[in-house]
């Protein structure tokens, strides 16, 4: 009985320790170990108590047939062939099994109540050690949740800061990027400021060299125009002289026509004047003047360019 005792009830178990407690997997096997033993002590408690009726059942039935025995050991005793040494032996047999009856109750009452104590004690301790574990199970669960709320409390609080930072370092890079932004804008502002002095700057520069540069071709363009007027009058004057030896050669003529009628004589050549003209230049025009207009009528003229061209001018 005693090994029986010893191989249903074991030792506490040592479960492995780690960083949070027990092990979770150890704990739940060691609890389902003693539910199938508190089912296998379950079933021991029944067959005792099934055992304990049996012998019950025994202890009557041999109660019943010792009466009956006795019974009919007072009816052989009564009757009138009854034999003394025949109901002696009866009697002793009779108390020897009244004896044996006795010792086998007793023996099942003893069996029973060691079974009973043990199974009741096993079961106890049973549900002692189960009471035990679901306290230390619920010990662990309730540091488990502490842990977790308290680590659920420390990612609360390191995602606050996080968020935090992020936002900082969001808010500094905006300020960089704004900072940045506002001098590429000065930066190109005054680029453009400067491009656009410049080339005011140039244009003015440029507007200086038109001025001067139409001030030059509006002097050239007098001069040239002095020079032709000098020119015209040069012609004019050359034409007048010429038109002048002409009538005095006509009236010379006219009074020698009767004597020299029948042999009229050459007619002089007119004196010829030489006007010194201007060099011919390569950015000058040359203009024909019609004999036939005498130089006073002259209302449009048609230029010879030098570089071969022709351009129309209006006089």
């Amino acid at each position: 009985m005693d090994d029986a005792d010893e191989a249903v009830i074991p030792l506490r178990p040592g479960f492995d320790v780690q960083f949070r407690g027990f092990h979770r997997n150890q704990v739940i096997e060691h609890l389902e170990v003693l539910e199938d033993q508190l089912k296998i002590v379950t079933i021991d408690r029944n067959e005792a108590v099934r055992l304990n009726s049996d012998l019950r059942k025994l202890y009557d039935s041999t109660r019943q047939d010792l009466h009956e025995t006795r019974q009919q050991l007072k009816r052989i005793e009564s009757s009138d062939t009854g034999l003394p040494a025949a109901s002696q032996r009866v009697q002793n047999m009779l108390a020897n099994a009244e004896e044996e009856v006795q010792t086998l109750r007793e023996q099942a009452q003893h069996q029973a109540e060691n079974i009973r104590g043990a199974a009741e004690s096993e079961a106890d301790q049973l549900v002692e050690e189960a009471e035990n574990a679901t306290r230390e199970f619920r010990a662990e669960c309730s540091s488990l949740l502490a842990e977790v709320e308290k680590r659920r409390d420390q990612m609360r609080r390191e995602h606050a800061a996080q968020v935090r930072d992020i936002r900082e370092r969001e808010h500094r890079m905006r300020k960089t990027v704004r900072d940045e932004y506002k001098a590429m804008v000065a930066a190109a502002q005054q680029e453009a400021d400067e491009l656009i002095t410049r080339a005011q700057q140039e244009c003015g520069q440029r507007d200086a060299a038109s001025e001067q540069f139409r001030l030059d071709v509006q002097e050239e363009a007098s001069r040239k125009r002095t020079e032709l007027e000098q020119l015209r009058q040069a012609v004019l004057s050359c034409m007048d002289k010429a038109a002048d030896a002409i009538s005095e050669s006509t009236t010379v003529l006219h009074a020698q026509a009767p004597s020299t009628a029948l042999e009229p004589e050459p007619l002089p050549e007119p004196p010829q004047i030489q006007v010194r003209l201007p060099e011919q230049r390569d950015d000058v025009q040359t203009y024909t003047v019609p004999l036939n207009t005498n130089g006073a009528g002259l209302t449009s003229v048609t230029p010879v360019a030098t570089d071969g061209h022709d351009a129309s001018r209006q006089g």
